[in-house]
């Protein structure tokens, strides 16, 4: 598979089987999000993945009861170490860099026959403490894994016309 088939067939998935998946996908995974860049080449990131039934549970309760927590047979934290640090446009890098390096781990796991889905409905103050992350550390965002139950295949996505969204030399309108 290429990177403009994985692009097409990736989606949120929020339905998956139940099957493991094994710590050696995961880190094999997390191998692509290894070699994300990031701002500066900071790489101020952790990473969690969440396996454990009971933990899996309160990350459930903690993201507002989302179907794809509950089914998901594991859940990623992207958390930044430097969560307040910007970029001389002003724009934290934190967000930035955990989306590079979250949409390695999307693109990658469709290639190995995985579904992702992004939580940003989350409630920080309980994974942060459920997880155990430092207090002057940020979780950015949470990501369901997992095999879909169904087969994953291109699609036609609703997107709007390129010529709305992009340009030269000037923005478009």
């Amino acid at each position: 598979m290429d990177v403009s088939e994985a692009i097409r067939t990736r989606r949120a998935v929020r339905s998956y089987a139940d099957r493991d998946v094994s710590e050696k996908t995961i880190q094999e995974l997390f191998e692509s999000v290894r070699l994300a860049p990031s701002a500066r080449n900071d790489q101020s990131w952790r990473f969690v993945a969440v396996t454990e039934n009971d933990r899996l549970g309160a990350l459930y309760d903690a993201s507002f009861e989302q179907r794809a927590v509950d089914e998901a047979p594991v859940v990623i934290a992207g958390i930044s170490t430097t969560p307040t640090d910007t970029m001389r446009c002003g724009i934290e890098t934190g967000p930035v860099d955990l989306a590079i390096a979250l949409d390695h781990l999307s693109l990658r796991a469709v290639e190995m026959g995985l579904g992702t889905c992004w939580i940003g409905s989350f409630d920080q103050e309980r994974v942060t403490e459920l997880l155990d992350v430092p207090a002057e550390w940020q979780v950015i965002e949470l990501m369901t894994l997992g095999y879909p139950d169904g087969e994953l295949a291109p699609v036609e996505k609703d997107r709007k016309p390129l010529a709305d969204i992009f340009g030269f030399e000037t923005c478009p309108k």
